[in-house]
């Protein structure tokens, strides 16, 4: 049986997902993650051990060969492992190789692209100490998860303590990018690049996103109503699509997020090779009948050749909401599943008994829900009685 690689960290990366499209194109998928005891393993039929952060590519390669392994093609869903999976790719001369992607592997490089495309005035700098503009955001040039470390900083007094706890706290020696925060409405847009252009097909509003914690919070919806949000997408989804060109990208699936604010200024906040997360997969096969994961397995074997693809649409309204637990502990819901999906409007429910919550400075999300509803002030009303419903506690 052919091997296909699965890329992870921490745990990360999509992997059930990624092993379910693999095992119906009777594929053998091989997990390479960081974790001995990883809990994707089993399901998986062989488990390579690599430590991304202090081994050679020639280790890994020496690792995959003793077992005989000769991979087909890579899946990788990670900002941190996007070199890593060029290098591999490269090496055995799969879909996805070459240097085009590796803009994308970094925040910094990204940004510097898009300047010296003419695409964005944002400031920003790669060493966070020199900063001179306020209010600023400090984030991981190279990790993206969960909002993972990144922090509003709104001068140089706290600049300096925000640096000085991530030294104390260990984190001292990940790669940071301070950039300018720009005031207005937040919003991501998901979609497939091929032969160099970017095609849109979800974009997100979130009008209650949390400035302060850099977190996503509240509703979030598509299609968005505001038109500041409306032009914003579309003026974010033309500089990407000249990214896409200048670098050449093909086969491989984005997902951005964005700010625009009411005077007309709009900018990237960031971009990730992957699909967007929570509801962000689910609404868009409900919208086109399209499985994402599927669709980036597909890209990974070089084969997604759609003969089309539709245009964004306007209906149905789809929207969600994520819900944080804000202590350190575990998460225990009185409540079901079910309970929640015979709640009016409600599409999907996502719930996580037993989350564990061992740090306060990413998101804690352990429920998900998607709604369905012809108005902002529906879905807020149906996202009303979830939250009503909801009944649950933090245990120490």
């Amino acid at each position: 049986m052919k091997s296909v690689l699965i890329l992870s960290w921490i745990a990360i990366g999509n992997v059930p997902a990624a092993v379910e499209e693999l095992r119906t194109r009777d594929l053998r998928p091989v997990l390479v993650s960081n974790l001995p005891d990883d809990p994707n393993a089993g399901l998986c039929d062989d488990h390579i051990v690599f430590d991304w952060d202090s081994e050679e590519l020639s280790a890994l390669t020496a690792r995959i060969e003793e077992r005989g392994i000769v991979p087909i093609a890579v899946v990788s869903m990670i900002e941190k492992l996007i070199e890593w999976n060029i290098a591999l790719t490269t090496h055995y001369d799969l879909p996805g190789g070459g240097t085009g992607r590796a803009v994308l592997a970094s925040k910094t490089l990204v940004r510097e692209h898009m300047r010296a495309l003419g695409l964005s005035g944002i400031k920003f700098t790669g060493d966070p100490r020199t900063v001179d503009f306020f209010p600023a955001i400090v984030k991981p040039a190279r990790e993206s998860s969960a909002s993972y470390l990144v922090k509003r900083v709104d001068d140089r007094a706290e600049l300096l303590a925000h640096l000085k706890h991530l030294e104390e706290s260990g984190a001292g020696g990940v790669e940071l990018i301070a950039e300018e925060f720009l005031p207005g409405t937040e919003f991501s847009v998901d979609g497939p690049v091929l032969d160099g252009r970017f095609h849109p097909l979800l974009a997100v509003e979130k009008p209650d996103h949390d400035d302060v914690k850099h977190h996503d919070a509240g509703l979030e919806f598509h299609p968005p109503q505001q038109d500041h949000v409306r032009e914003g997408v579309r003026v974010l989804c033309e500089a990407i699509n000249k990214l896409c060109a200048d670098r050449g990208l093909d086969q491989l699936w984005l997902h951005f997020e964005g700010r625009s604010s009411e005077d007309g200024r709009t900018e990237l906040v960031e971009i990730n090779l992957r699909a967007g997360g929570g509801e962000i997969p689910r609404s868009i096969q409900e919208l086109y009948g399209i499985d994402v994961f599927a669709v980036i397995v597909s890209m990974a074997l070089g084969e997604y050749a759609p003969q089309e693809l539709p245009a964004l649409r306007e209906r149905p309204m789809i929207g969600w909401m994520d819900v944080e637990a804000e202590e350190i502990g575990t998460v225990e819901v009185v409540t079901t599943e079910d309970e929640l999906l015979a709640l009016p409007g409600v599409l999907h429910v996502r719930l996580t008994n037993g989350f564990r919550v061992t740090r306060l400075d990413m998101e804690n999300f352990f429920l998900t829900f998607a709604m369905t509803a012809d108005s902002v002030d529906e879905l807020r009303e149906h996202a009303a009685r979830v939250l009503d419903t909801l009944e649950y506690s933090v245990r120490p």
